[in-house]
């Protein structure tokens, strides 16, 4: 049975009204769905404002439309799906037209006909009389907030404008207040920071401690929400709103939960950890987003300069962050990958295994030798076209300049047996001959056009063409890193241990399994006929890992690796 996708939506002014509740819509987009023996199924989109760019619930029904999983959608009427005209007709040729889907709108469920001249124009006009409505209501709606942030100032009392309330308090009759259970959480931040524990132990805290967040639907706490909340300066009891129409900021007293020296001691020290931070991480890493450790966590990098007995030295390396987070927090750690890794080094290793096994792959091959033969279909395919155009061209011109010639003809035979004035003939002729030149020179200019289309057509020799590309998807250092994250799903490091001089287990070294999105690790071509490799093949997969075993320059010898200058010679 073929579903029908009801798209509900109601923006906050609106729950109130009449006829247009959400409940209300989903009681009619039942009634349609019986009378149009289809089954029911609700997109609701709940309390979202017609001025917001992204609808979430929205752009899940285009992309199932695109799928082929939606046929029927009905809404109350079409602004609750469309901001504008524009928007509007975007999603009819895109989806609706494109996808062969039916639109059905109001209580009586009418069939929206695009197609239809009246329904067009009414359509024009009710998009027109909608937006000027979007518009009229968007500036009764800033004059109301206005008006409200004045009166809040004038009487030295807040005012709570909508939305999600910021973490610590909570919307009673408009009015900011308290909100007891999380004030505790939002002075415990405050003070963990200012006593310096990191965001990550406090966030770690949070989640450990059952402590919900507003906002994500785990309800754990990141540390970008930590950051915005130890900035908020609401906390400190003044609470600013910026209406961008008039480019004014209003600000107004609500209950304050921490000091005000506390705000700015909290304030400096995330300058001066955001200041450090800086400092350390203005570097590439090649290996960004897919190196991690054999215990899980993502390795991090550093880029170091600085000076030791007169030399300038530099340090690029690899670590894993989990020995560094417990090392600094002193509490256990299990992860026995304690030693650093060479930047330089280790991303040219990685590099130089993952290019061998794609150049030696011949899945990778196989693909590149249908994506040139693809080309050269497509090529083939717009020539042919290009040249049927050009060629109906040339023949319409000739059946014109026939044409031409023949009149002309006739108006002579005329003129000579005196069936018309000859003054008036030669005028005509005259035309016709300046019409017939015009008609000829397109005709020379379309075969000149026909000769540079055969002499465009082309062959790739794929061999050379993938060659090509691998060493043109690695000349830069983005390049390199655009291959790597392309091909390979992730790099995990593993330590490599054995005894020292005094028989205790250490680390000695590093390997590295090198994860494939594909199985292209010596992967083989199987023919179907040994003798007469004429016959065909099939391309047998490979592994989708590889196993590096003890890459030994890729550690870190003991002290620090380092490129010395002395200071005052040029880096």
């Amino acid at each position: 049975m073929n579903y029908l996708d009801c798209y509900i939506r109601v923006s906050t002014k609106e729950q109130a009204e009449d006829g247009n509740s959400l409940n209300n819509q989903i009681r009619i987009g039942k009634s349609v769905a019986k009378k149009l023996k289809l089954k029911f199924r609700l997109r609701n989109e709940g309390a979202r404002s017609s001025t917001i760019h992204y609808r979430e619930v929205f752009e899940e029904l285009k992309d199932e439309i695109k799928q082929g999983n939606v046929t029927h959608v009905w809404c109350l009427d079409r602004s609750r799906m469309f901001r504008d005209m524009i928007d509007s007709m975007m999603f009819r040729k895109e989806y609706l037209e494109a996808c062969k889907v039916h639109l059905y709108e109001g209580e009586y469920a009418k069939e929206v006909q695009f197609r239809d001249e009246n329904e067009m124009l009414t359509y024009d006009i009710l998009s027109r009389l909608q937006q000027y409505e979007n518009k009229v209501r968007s500036e009764r709606s800033q004059r109301g907030k206005i008006d409200k942030l004045k009166q809040a100032i004038a009487t030295n009392k807040s005012v709570y404008l909508g939305g999600t309330a910021t973490f610590g308090y909570i919307n009673e009759n408009k009015q900011w207040k308290i909100n007891k259970d999380e004030e505790k959480w939002v002075k415990w931040i405050f003070n963990a920071y200012d006593t310096g524990k990191s965001t990550v132990e406090i966030k770690n805290e949070l989640d450990k401690q059952g402590v919900k967040t507003r906002r994500t639907k785990s309800g754990l706490w990141n540390l970008g929400t930590l950051q915005k909340m130890l900035r908020n300066k609401t906390y400190t009891g003044i609470h600013s709103v910026y209406v961008k129409k008039i480019d004014k900021e209003y600000s107004f007293k609500v209950p304050k939960i921490i000091t005000v020296s506390q705000y700015n001691r909290v304030q400096k020290l995330l300058d001066a950890r955001l200041k450090n931070a800086s400092n350390t991480k203005k570097h590439f890493s090649l290996l960004d987003e897919i190196f991690f450790c054999e215990c899980g966590v993502a390795m991090g990098s550093n880029h170091q300069n600085y000076k030791k007995n007169g030399f300038n030295i530099s340090q690029k390396k690899y670590f894993c962050r989990s020995h560094e987070y417990h090392w600094k927090s002193k509490t256990e750690n299990n992860c026995t990958n304690k030693r650093a890794l060479v930047m330089e080094e280790t991303d040219k290793v990685i590099l130089a295994s993952v290019k061998k096994i794609v150049s030696n792959s011949n899945l990778m091959k196989e693909k590149t030798k249908k994506a040139v033969l693809d080309e050269k279909n497509k090529v083939e395919s717009d020539y042919l076209n290009e040249r049927e155009k050009i060629e109906n061209k040339i023949q319409r011109i000739q059946k014109q300049i026939d044409s031409i010639e023949n009149n002309i003809v006739d108006l002579e035979l005329e003129k000579g047996l005196g069936k018309r004035d000859a003054s008036i003939v030669d005028k005509v002729i005259s035309r016709y001959e300046q019409e017939l030149e015009h008609q000829h020179n397109e005709y020379k200019s379309s075969e000149s056009e026909l000769d540079a289309l055969d002499s465009n057509l082309v062959w790739v020799d794929w061999v050379s063409k993938f060659s090509d590309d691998l060493e043109t998807t690695t000349r830069t250092k983005e390049n390199k890193q655009e291959f790597l994250r392309g091909l390979v799903d992730r790099v995990i490091v593993h330590s490599e241990l054995g005894l020292d001089r005094n028989e205790k287990e250490v680390q000695v070294g590093h390997s590295f399994d090198i994860k494939f999105k594909m199985p292209i690790v010596n992967d083989k071509l199987i023919y179907n006929d040994e003798e007469n490799k004429t016959k065909g093949y099939e391309v047998k997969k490979g592994k989708k890992v590889l196993k590096l075993g003890l890459v030994a320059e890729a550690t870190q010898k003991r002290g620090r690796k380092s490129s010395k200058k002395k200071a005052g010679e040029g880096a």
